[in-house]
């Protein structure tokens, strides 16, 4: 299996240096094995980075120095620019469209900087790390062959909608090999064909490569003829000790057979083994098919997103055309443990009663601290970690640290997101363990973020506030939700939408 190499330079702020930036990012890709024109497009990007760093990060004739990290896992190549001088200034950038008709080159620069950034990577994310400076990091993907690409056209032909049951047999439930991994991308194309909203599970050496640091926690289903007919994971996106569950399919062949609920119970038993506290789901409400399958593993509704996923998404057998609009997914969540450990939280005054309700649905209901002791101000900056998904279309601001610069950063980064990144959705986490969360609930309310739920153990110091600023248009009467206090979650979201949405 292919290991993790890291590298870096350190540089100081003068363009002359430049070149260096260029030649170091062209290598990187070339080991990384991406195509010339991937390249050639990442190390302008790296460029037009370096470059905003080197011109707006310091005083004018300051003597100072970033840092360029070059990082190659098995799927992604990331860059990383680190410096410790001035905030990053969005003014400076303004919204950039491409005119019709005309090549980038024969087009103004005004904004074009992190046009260019967003053109040429998968991902960008932002790190406000306080006193230790600021981060932007470019996520790009490596080449990798797909299932289509690794198997011939008689082995990923679509199972037929009337194909009948296999005769009954024993299964078995068992942790993925590496070598499973073309098995399930073939069962995926098979069932779902490109209709399937996880790219990774249409790529053999990314599932394998995801297991084997620990991103993903595959589980499969194996017929009597050794075949994978069935496949259930959980997905990290940090340290924190809670994962996603997902990544669900059943051979139509097979189905009927429990091999659904059997993957699940042995997910959650490897949960408790990696020393999960909880598990969470994210269901779609074009249908109500998914809410109810992970709430008959006992999770409970904590929160909705809306507008989470692009129109593209098809469902076999509920639709086969792209979403009216985009998909927005229930958040469910189940704690692993009958004891989580303590938990503090400072809840909003105007959201107590709802919050409320989501803790005692949740169980292990926390601390639960008097508005009162949340008035105290946060002194020193803060810690504010921001993300942007191309292909999804959404950004993620996540509050690490409150400080006395935590609002305008939030503001910065709504900006960067909507308005440079092109972000439709905008997803807002804010620690409810620190006092300054119900002061900045507020301020981001006038700013036109709203009330979304609850994360459990999203942060690492504890749950999260979720809230959400829409930059597209959702219609929420056509949301399917199944559980009855999720329909009284997404009323009270609305009314939350509208009320903010004329502050800002």
């Amino acid at each position: 299996m292919e290991t993790t190499t890291r590298s870096e330079l350190k540089l100081p702020n003068d363009l002359n240096y430049l070149r260096i930036v260029r030649n170091y990012v062209a290598d990187l890709g070339a080991l990384a094995g991406l195509p010339q024109a991937d390249i050639d497009q990442l190390v302008l990007a790296a460029d037009e980075a370096c470059t905003n760093t080197i011109e707006h990060a310091f005083e004018p004739g300051e003597k100072g120095s970033f840092t360029l990290r070059g990082e190659i896992s098995p799927s992604t190549l990331t860059l990383s620019v680190q410096d410790q001088g001035l905030p990053f200034d969005p003014t400076l950038a303004p919204v950039y469209a491409q005119p019709m008709g005309k090549e980038i080159e024969e087009v103004s620069a005004s904004g074009l900087g992190l046009f260019l950034i967003r053109q040429a990577v998968d991902e960008l994310q932002w790190v406000h790390h306080g006193r230790e400076g600021k981060e932007l990091r470019l996520v790009k993907h490596r080449c990798q062959t797909d299932v289509t690409e690794a198997l011939p056209p008689a082995e990923i032909a679509p199972f037929k909608e009337d194909e009948p049951l296999a005769p009954p047999q024993e299964y078995a439930i068992r942790r993925l090999r590496p070598e499973d991994g073309i098995r399930v991308a073939q069962c995926l194309y098979r069932t779902y064909g490109t209709s399937y909203p996880n790219e990774d599970l249409y790529y053999p050496e990314r599932i394998a490569s995801m297991n084997e640091t620990g991103e993903m926690i595959s589980v499969v289903a194996e017929d009597a003829a050794g075949q994978i007919v069935g496949h259930y994971a959980l997905k990290r996106s940090g340290p924190e000790p809670v994962m996603e569950s997902g990544q669900a399919v059943v051979a139509p062949a097979h189905r009927g057979r429990k091999l659904m609920e059997r993957m699940r119970t042995f997910i959650e038993e490897e949960g408790k083994r990696v020393g999960l506290i909880g598990i969470f789901g994210e269901p779609v409400t074009s249908h109500i098919y998914s809410q109810r399958t992970i709430e008959s593993f006992d999770s409970y509704p904590c929160g909705l997103s809306l507008g989470l996923a692009p129109r593209s998404i098809q469902f076999k057998k509920i639709s086969s055309e792209p979403l009216a609009q985009r998909e927005s997914c229930m958040i469910y969540f189940k704690h692993l443990t009958a004891d989580p450990g303590p938990a503090t939280v400072y809840l909003p005054p105007q959201h107590q009663e709802i919050l409320r309700r989501i803790y005692a649905g949740i169980g292990a209901p926390p601390t639960f601290c008097s508005p009162e002791v949340a008035r105290s101000k946060a002194a020193g900056p803060g810690k504010v970690a921001v993300s942007f998904s191309r292909s999804f279309g959404i950004g993620l601001i996540q509050v690490k640290e409150i400080g006395a610069d935590t609002a305008v950063e939030i503001l910065r980064a709504r900006h960067d997101l909507c308005d440079l990144a092109g972000a439709e959705a905008v997803f807002l986490e804010l620690p409810l363990a620190q006092t300054g969360t119900p002061a900045l609930c507020t301020f981001a309310e006038e700013k036109g973020f709203f009330l979304s739920g609850i994360g459990p153990r999203f942060a690492p110091d504890g749950d999260v506030l979720r809230m959400q600023y829409l930059n597209s248009e959702i219609d929420t009467g056509l949301l399917k939700i199944y559980n009855p206090f999720g329909r009284e979650l997404l009323a009270y979201i609305e009314k939350e939408r509208a009320r903010v949405g004329a502050t800002d």
